[in-house]
């Protein structure tokens, strides 16, 4: 893959990322003003606590801590029902300590409705341009980048 293929995009711009977990939507602000909109899915709602929804994405204030343009996904209980093995998830960029993140998606086309185990869905392409725009910086040489990032806030 040519280098300016990875070439970062705004790199100085102030930059936050929104996901509604409600909505399934997805975006991207720059400088306080949107850049990108997009349907993604994130994980399911699972329960309410103390009035509070729960669901399988963590909500919350958090940020970009780690990249990796690819990677082998795969549940931990071969006998789930919802085990699953992916290789070759495509510009995953981690925003939780347990492995949550936003990464391409070619399993499904559902976006716009839950559908995963937590992380954020996004296509490819999309997924593409966010590892791309969000801090820490991506480079080449390195199988993994990590840093303090962009601000993702989930709600």
């Amino acid at each position: 893959m040519p280098g300016d293929e990875l070439t970062p995009l705004a790199p100085n711009a102030d930059k936050r990322i929104e996901v509604n977990l409600e909505k399934q939507t997805f975006e991207c602000f720059e400088d306080g003003r949107r850049v990108l909109a997009t349907l993604c899915s994130t994980g399911p709602y699972l329960r309410t606590e103390n009035g509070q929804r729960i669901f399988g994405t963590p909500s919350g204030e958090h940020n970009i801590n780690r990249k990796r343009l690819t990677r082998h996904m795969a549940g931990d209980d071969f006998a789930a029902e919802d085990f699953f093995d992916l290789p070759g998830v495509p510009w995953v960029s981690y925003f939780h300590w347990w492995g949550v993140s936003i990464h391409g998606t070619y399993w499904h086309n559902d976006y716009g409705k839950p559908h995963s185990h937590g992380c954020v869905n996004l296509t490819a392409t999309c997924a593409k341009w966010v590892y791309r725009w969000t801090m820490p910086k991506p480079v080449l040489s390195d199988r993994q980048v990590e840093g303090q990032g962009t601000q993702v806030v989930v709600y």
